[in-house]
């Protein structure tokens, strides 16, 4: 019976040793699942940003295209004037 309880009690040590081990590991996860978290957060905020300066520069060309064809107009109308 002694030699029996003995391999018991090794056992069941290192079980406490492994669960103790994988606890660790685990405890550690939350750390780097909220700092994914606070990059995946950080990311949208830039795109969002990009986004918007994206509509910005569209628009932008919109308007030195309309300034664009308002000149050409203009000079086509000069040059017919002047024929």
């Amino acid at each position: 019976m002694e030699p029996e309880l003995e391999t018991f009690r090794e056992n069941v040590d290192s079980w406490i040793k492994q669960i103790r081990r994988e606890f660790t590991e685990f405890s550690e996860l939350p750390t780097i699942v909220n700092e994914n978290a606070d990059n995946i957060q950080h990311n949208y905020e830039l795109i969002y940003e990009l986004k918007d300066q994206i509509e910005e520069l569209k628009q932008e060309i919109n308007a030195l295209k309309l300034i664009q064809i308002i000149s050409l107009k203009q000079k086509m109308s000069q040059k017919a004037e002047q024929t």
